[in-house]
């Protein structure tokens, strides 16, 4: 029988998050057939995480009119650097340490499966389908809990000798800055994420005794506060979320020209969460700080800094990308 190409085939691509897993069955060409999501559920240990992934998936294929027999192969994104074996090294928002994700899934599932950091899948499936396809050298940041990021040189995944690299936002920005929630100082996570404009605002309120409509919009809770609500917070003035917002963006953009400096790369896609609310609002401040910052001077025009294009489909679909390039390399 001959081989499909990549349009005629069938994969499943699966995005574990900390509070959702969200699940989508995809042609090569990166069309969504069919998408399915679940809560995570990390109380219930790794192995309960699993089976519910591999259910979500499967629940995918039952919305997309496929049968599971029928798919090629299974791309994984996972908030945890990956190794090649599939081993998720430290997903501190899950509690997994070192854990067998492709081995474990792959008792759920007959296909191939190929699993990736989350953020390293985003940015493949922007490059591959979304905002930067065509391009030879693609960065990708996404803003939301924390900062993640990833790297496309020459048409490949930069994973690095040890299957860690792109950790970009974990590039000191500060020295002896804030302390980020992976236990250093200054990193740049800690000023551009919601986390980071999270402790910023609490301060505001707590230390400096400034008032800001975000209190009444999440009931005094800053840790609980969500894109949606910063950006209307954002959308009706209120200066201490107007001040947080922009002090992460001018910070991303810091993070951006550094990446314009060291790789000149053909497109820097921004996402997640905070730019899904607050993309058109922010990125002109990202761009002109990056064009600021990045060396030579002038150097940041011949990078096109651009929002993702597949939103909350990113990692699912990227992981798709990632399978299918891996079954296409077979």
């Amino acid at each position: 029988m001959a081989k499909k190409n990549g349009a005629e085939q069938r994969f499943v691509g699966i995005d574990i998050g900390g509070t959702k897993l969200h699940a989508v069955v995809s042609d090569g060409s990166g069309r969504v057939l069919g998408m399915a999501r679940k809560k995570t559920r990390p109380e219930r240990g790794f192995e309960g995480v699993m089976a519910r992934a591999a259910a979500v998936g499967q629940l995918a294929c039952v919305k997309a009119h496929v049968r599971p027999c029928d798919i090629s192969a299974i791309g994984v994104g996972a908030p945890s650097p990956i190794l090649a074996d599939g081993t998720a090294v430290n997903a501190p928002n899950l509690g997994w340490q070192n854990e067998p994700l492709v081995t474990t899934l792959a008792e759920h599932f007959r296909q191939p499966i190929f699993a990736a950091n989350d953020c390293d899948a985003g940015t493949f499936g922007e490059f591959t389908f979304g905002a930067a396809r065509g391009a030879r050298t693609a960065v990708g940041l996404f803003m939301g809990t924390g900062l993640g990021g990833g790297m496309v040189i020459d048409g490949a995944l930069v994973r690095g000798q040890n299957q860690m690299a792109a950790e970009i936002g974990h590039m000191k920005v500060v020295v002896d800055g804030r302390r980020c929630g992976c236990g250093q100082l200054g990193c740049l996570e800690a000023y551009a994420s919601k986390t980071g404009m999270l402790k910023r605002i609490a301060c505001a309120v707590h230390c400096e005794g400034r008032e800001t409509l975000l209190h009444e919009l999440c009931e005094g809770d800053f840790s609980s506060i969500r894109s949606s609500v910063l950006a209307k917070a954002y959308g009706q003035g209120d200066a201490v979320a107007v001040e947080s917002l922009e002090e992460a963006a001018r910070y991303l953009g810091v993070g951006v020209a550094n990446m314009i400096t060291l790789l000149g790369p053909d497109v820097v896609v921004l996402g997640g969460g905070v730019f899904e609310a607050l993309g058109a609002e922010l990125i002109g401040l990202v761009r002109d700080t990056a064009a600021a910052q990045s060396f030579p001077p002038g150097s940041a025009k011949d990078t096109r800094i651009e929002l993702a294009a597949l939103g909350d489909d990113a990692v699912a679909v990227g992981a798709v990308a990632l399978a299918l390039r891996e079954v296409e390399g077979a």
